[in-house]
């Protein structure tokens, strides 16, 4: 089956959608929830009532869950003596954030286009004449991505050292260039608590019903 892989000509772009694929990739424990802001300051937590586990955590694909758009991490346990108004203030930062990114997720969306572009110049052209014609792009993407992170480190809430690591992973392995926004989503330290977020909701009740069926799902209940 490998050597099939290996000799087709989507077997170097199928083998780089997997990358991504695992890459996109990240796990939850007990008690920690993704979730997103609309434009309307609302928020979406993700939550699942069967969660799939691995190592008893919970496993997250960013590109379904979160597809080209910032995420951040709540706790059920995390800032517990917030208030309603200091966690819409928190929100309003991290939309703040999420639109001070837009150029980033902008480049994600590049990334995708280019790998998605890469199996059909393969279908055409041929595995070979596909890598001549994508991957250079990929690396002029990843030094790009690499000098605006740099640029816009404090803007986004990095650190010189996180921006370096970043750099150096996306201009090692260009695809990674997709997964930028969970990238970049992973590195906030900002965590809110979930059931203050579950009251800024378009549905309150329900989110905080999925919630708690989500945490008696652990517990065994």
């Amino acid at each position: 089956m490998l050597e099939d892989l290996a000799s087709s000509r989507f077997g170097f772009w199928a083998v780089a959608l997997v990358i991504v694929a695992i890459d996109a990739s990240f796990l939850l424990r007990s008690g920690k929830f993704a979730f997103s802001i609309t434009p309307s300051n609302r928020v979406t937590i993700r939550i699942s009532s069967s969660p799939f586990l691995v190592l008893n955590k919970e496993l997250v694909c960013s590109l379904f869950s979160f597809p080209f758009q910032l995420f951040f991490i709540s706790g059920v346990d995390s800032s517990e003596r917030a208030t309603g108004r200091e966690t819409f203030r928190a929100i309003s930062r991290l939309k703040r954030l999420s639109r001070q990114s837009a150029i980033f997720l902008v480049l994600a969306e590049i990334g995708i286009a280019l790998l998605v572009l890469g199996p059909c110049f393969a279908a055409l052209r041929g595995v070979g004449a596909s890598i001549i014609l994508i991957f250079p792009l990929f690396y002029l993407l990843a030094l790009a991505t690499s000098v605006l992170l740099w640029q816009r480190r404090q803007r986004v809430g990095l650190s010189n050292a996180t921006v370096l690591k970043i750099s150096a992973e996306v201009i090692l392995c260009p695809v990674l260039i997709v997964n930028l926004p969970k990238r970049i989503s992973l590195c906030q330290k900002l965590e809110l608590n979930t059931f203050r977020l579950a009251q800024l909701s378009t549905c309150p009740v329900q989110t905080l019903d999925a919630i708690r069926e989500n945490l008696r799902f652990y517990s065994g209940e």
